[in-house]
């Protein structure tokens, strides 16, 4: 999995990744304003044929921890996106994407794209272990 993270930039690059707010669903393509709460982890995807990519912005205040994880594997911690930041990680066929919200008060707020094969892709939360 590639992961990058990006430092914010600039207003209008923020301004770009705010267009098209809500959920929206089409063809290999998913983009939510995606809330976790305290102590949660947001799980998307195992078990799919193809790979996929998340991008997009933390939005909120608190930093949110991104793990892999593949089947019958333990998750693998592959970065931190700190408020503001931007994230932009690949997922094989098979693997989880983790978003691990790492505070135990405060929710975390991410604004993002889900692209690939995004047909099959479970969604789910669970609490931090």
């Amino acid at each position: 999995m590639r992961l990058q993270i990006h430092r914010s930039v600039s207003a209008i690059a923020a301004a770009v990744l705010l267009v098209g707010a809500g959920a929206a669903v089409r063809a290999g393509s998913l983009s939510s304003d995606l809330q976790i709460e305290a102590g949660q982890t947001f799980e998307l995807g195992g078990g799919q044929d193809g790979g996929f990519a998340v991008t997009g912005r933390n939005t909120g205040s608190v930093a949110v921890l991104v793990l892999r994880k593949a089947e019958g594997a333990a998750a693998v911690a592959k970065g931190v996106i700190a408020p503001g930041d931007a994230v932009d990680a690949r997922f094989g066929p098979g693997e989880m994407a983790l978003l691990r919200n790492t505070s135990s008060t405060q929710m975390a707020r991410l604004k993002l794209a889900i692209t690939g094969d995004t047909a099959s892709l479970g969604m789910t939360y669970s609490d931090n272990r």
